[in-house]
């Protein structure tokens, strides 16, 4: 149930009355009971959470239409998913769940394309057809007014932004009389200065606007949080011969009631340009890292994988078919470390393909993160098809061991140590679907987090310090050295010291994780439930 505050404010005031109600208030009462006043002006102020997104996608983009295909603007595809669409999507990861898109150049191939789409099948999309698009993007907003009763988020087509900007933007009280200008004071790191819509703020309002500003202090980054009431400034400013958005911000500008708010070095993009496109997609695949990488994979494995995913993320490929792939290569390798125990190059070879596994294994994620397809199913094969990859993989070194020295003893310790493994596995298995998750990484990260700080000893810590031995970048690089080192008892001692060590924090620290999100103070009857 969503809560509402409400609160007075006159332009200048840094604070602000309100009060937070919970389910069953009379909402309209409160309204015109809470009140705070400043130089004797009142405001009221709506905070909700706002679910619904205008997208302007109208105008002809004609520096960019036809990018490397006949296609209108809007369906220029980058990184595999066109641009309108990237930006719904983006607008939905930040909970947008309704959307008014405003088409007017070849309207109708922009329609049919994101209506045959899967994965926007279920979104609910009204389509606004602006006959008069030439006139400018002012009127394209414009025309949604029928279609809009409520604040709202207004975006560009062929903007990229980082969800992030819009969770907060919609959680932002914005005036019945008021607009909010999402903008970017970090003018050093601006990828086309000439081209950008300047702005000049003072205490967070807009000054002046437009693109051929001389002294600004801020960009327009197309990013808004609207009432209504911006519709009225866009008829003045159309009837004043301005048809840009432009023109209506600057109307409430001079009405003092157009705020902005900064987006803190937030990523966002402006792709008009076919340099932009350029310099965009080079963005989201520098992007691609994860703060949880690796030593290895941050400094190798993702500089090929990621010119890997630049050649995928324009096929039908997804990335479930990518994990079963990478398992199918690992197990491939498994194969040909077991034969190594008789030859070099069987050896050398196997070791080189379980590496090259593990750089393919980062093209499954960055494949869903550029097109969207994350789930908690992929989370799953993923897991499953790693954990697999490992089992099958370790085997064959100790099934390569014993080939190699005929002794009983080395498969039977390791066999021993790697059941051990599949136990730990087990447990970790069990914390992610008790945090709903199907990432092993959530195991990984929780680790420090989730045990007590008065159970952590000396243990802990050298566990916490070896851990990154523990990540598939390393020991895949690794078990990659000792096999071209011709050094299959290397590869099997490290899995059996690895094994130990990784068995011993996992059961040494499990029950306090799991303690630490209440699964052992659960009855099993409630656990069922």
């Amino acid at each position: 149930m969503l809560q509402k505050s409400t609160a007075l404010f006159a332009p200048n005031i840094t604070k602000q009355c309100s009060i937070l109600t919970g389910p069953g208030c009379d909402y309209n009462g409160l309204l015109d009971a809470v009140f705070c006043k400043s130089f004797g002006i009142l405001r009221k102020v709506v905070e909700v959470m706002v679910n619904k997104a205008v997208i302007i996608a109208a105008g002809m983009g004609s520096r960019l239409r036809g990018y490397g295909a006949d296609l209108p603007k809007p369906l220029v595809p980058l990184a595999g998913v066109p641009l309108l669409k990237r930006t719904i999507l983006s607008a939905m990861r930040a909970g947008i769940s309704e959307f008014v898109v405003v088409v007017g150049y070849r309207c109708h191939e922009i329609m049919h394309a994101l209506a045959d789409d899967p994965q926007l099948s279920d979104v609910a999309i009204e389509w606004v057809q602006n006959k008069e698009w030439a006139r400018g993007n002012g009127v394209s907003v414009l025309s949604a007014r029928e279609y809009v009763d409520e604040p709202f988020i207004l975006l560009m087509s062929d903007h990229l932004f980082d969800p992030e900007i819009l969770v907060k933007l919609r959680r932002m009280p914005v005036g019945r009389d008021e607009a909010v200008l999402c903008v970017d004071t970090g003018l050093d790191g601006i990828f086309d200065m000439e081209d950008a819509t300047k702005v000049m703020t003072q205490n967070h309002r807009v000054v002046k606007i437009g693109k051929e500003l001389a002294d600004f202090n801020a960009v327009d980054t197309g990013i808004f949080l609207c009432s209504p009431f911006l519709f009225g400034a866009l008829e003045q400013s159309i009837a004043e011969g301005e048809g840009s958005l432009s023109g209506g911000i600057r109307v409430l500008a001079e009405r003092g009631s157009m705020r902005t708010a900064d987006i803190d070095g937030a990523f966002w993009l402006d792709v008009d340009t076919p340099e932009a496109h350029v310099h965009a997609e080079q963005e989201l695949f520098r992007r691609l890292g994860k703060p949880t990488d690796g030593f290895v994979s941050r400094y190798f494995n993702r500089k090929i994988s990621t010119r890997i995913s630049r050649l995928l993320v324009h096929t039908p490929v997804t990335p479930n078919q990518l994990s079963i792939a990478t398992m199918l290569l690992s197990f491939l390798s498994a194969w040909l470390v077991f034969k190594g125990s008789t030859s070099y190059l069987h050896l050398a070879l196997g070791g080189l393909l379980f590496q090259f596994a593990s750089i393919v294994d980062g093209c499954d994620g960055e494949i869903a993160k550029l097109k969207f397809m994350g789930s908690r199913l992929g989370e799953w094969v993923d897991t499953l098809a790693d954990n697999m990859s490992y089992l099958v993989f370790f085997m064959a070194v100790l099934a390569g061991m014993y080939a190699y020295t005929g002794e009983a003893f080395y498969p039977l310790l390791g066999g021993v140590m790697v059941f051990l493994d599949a136990l730990g596995v087990l447990l970790i298995f069990l914390y992610m679907k008790l945090v709903g998750s199907g990432s092993i990484v959530s195991f990984n990260m929780a680790f420090s987090s989730d045990v007590p700080e008065n159970e952590r000893g000396w243990f802990h810590r050298f566990c916490m310090s070896i851990k990154f031995v523990s990540r598939r970048d390393f020991f895949a690089a690794f078990f990659c050295t000792l096999a071209v080192a011709n050094s299959i008892a290397g590869m099997y001692w490290f899995l059996v010291i690895g094994s130990v060590l990784l068995t011993a924090g996992i059961f040494g620290f499990g029950g306090q994780m799991l303690r630490a999100r209440g699964a052992l103070n659960v009855d099993v009857g409630e656990k069922a439930d």
